[in-house]
């Protein structure tokens, strides 16, 4: 029998996650280093195929199919053979309706650190398109993927959470005026060529900084305006910056030692880029612990936070009746067997 969508379950779709809002850094990463085993072709060897949004802020398995209890069972089972610390209870699990809502505010902005923060839907498109190129996705998902992202643009457009709010650079902006006693820093250091520090770099530039360098592991192949580009032997100097940010996809630390005194380090990295050990005589800030200042710092938008959350669940309702509508078109019948769903069709096409 072919199984369809019917009105207890119209969407066929699940996610489990973890995010900056329930768990702590290390654990993030425990939790980010184990998904990447299932990111982009490596997902063929699962079950089912899933789509990995890995972000700093969270990691999240989105999947599809008929069993979706039986799915989720698996994956967490996965985990627990790569994962030696207790970590289900820190995890988060949504299933149809809801698993479509929860993505429509990730890519909103609305689960962010940052509300409204604009590079967490290239991040959903991104992993949305990576993965379409290697495996066969099931309608549902890339219909919630899709409206996501439509979702994403209105919201943005309609409410101006962002106003007021305190964004990732203003965040830095202002831990580093404090360190360097409101002074602008001489040196500074981008390891990696992430989209995180090509946003971060025009945003330094348009404060003044002229002394730049980007370390990255394929230098030739860059070319930045006004900054210097270097491979990673840079990192033996590290010190010689009197500011380094850190956003690279890295399997271990590239900055290591005790740190030197004067030194302002950012590790924007989830797994982490820095050896937690340069913290002893240098200044080091985790993401964990920007999220924790973007926090204390943002002002509030109860009521619009509140009216766009109505807004967006109400919308996402509608898009999940119209898929829910063109699954019921496409098989009248509800639940039908192979031989009829094949009869169905040539009848359609009569």
């Amino acid at each position: 029998m072919l199984r369809l969508l019917g009105d207890s379950c119209v969407l066929q779709v699940g996610v489990l996650g973890i995010s900056f809002k329930t768990a702590d850094l290390g654990l993030r990463e425990a939790v980010a280093r184990g998904v990447s085993f299932l990111s982009g072709e490596k997902g063929l060897f699962f079950r089912c195929p899933t789509v990995i949004l890995s972000t700093c802020n969270r990691t999240e398995i989105y999947f599809s199919g008929d069993d979706l209890a039986s799915i989720h069972s698996d994956l967490l089972a996965w985990l627990r053979s790569l994962i030696q610390e207790s970590f289900e209870h820190r995890l988060y699990s949504y299933f149809g309706i809801d698993c479509f809502v929860h993505l429509c505010k990730v890519a909103s902005g609305l689960d962010s650190a940052v509300i409204a923060e604009t590079e967490i839907q290239r991040q959903v498109k991104t992993a949305y398109l990576q993965t379409a190129q290697y495996l066969s996705l099931p309608s549902a998902l890339h219909y919630i993927f899709q409206k996501a992202l439509k979702v994403g643009k209105e919201m943005r457009n309609r409410f101006p959470l962002h106003k007021g709010s305190c964004s990732l650079f203003s965040a830095i902006w202002r831990l580093s005026l404090d360190f360097f006693q409101d002074r602008l820093p001489q040196h500074v250091l981008f390891v990696g060529y992430s989209e995180l520090n090509r946003l971060l770099i025009p945003c330094f530039q348009r404060r003044g900084i002229r002394k730049m360098a980007l370390c990255t592991n394929k230098p030739d192949s860059i070319q930045l305006p006004h900054v210097s580009v270097a491979g990673r032997e840079v990192l033996s100097s590290w010190h010689a910056f009197d500011l380094i940010l850190c956003a690279s996809k890295a399997g271990e630390y590239l900055i290591k030692g005790f740190g030197m005194p004067g030194r302002l380090v950012f590790d924007l990295s989830v797994p982490r880029n820095v050896d937690p050990c340069v913290g002893q005589l240098s200044q080091l800030y985790n993401m964990e612990q920007v999220n924790a200042y973007i926090e204390s710092h943002r002002q509030q938008h109860v009521v619009h936070l509140r009216e766009s959350e109505e807004f967006l669940r109400n919308y996402v309702l509608d898009l999940a009746r119209i898929y829910k509508n063109k699954q019921r078109s496409f098989y009248p019948q509800g639940l039908c067997s192979i031989p009829e769903v094949i009869e169905n069709l040539a009848a359609r096409r009569d």
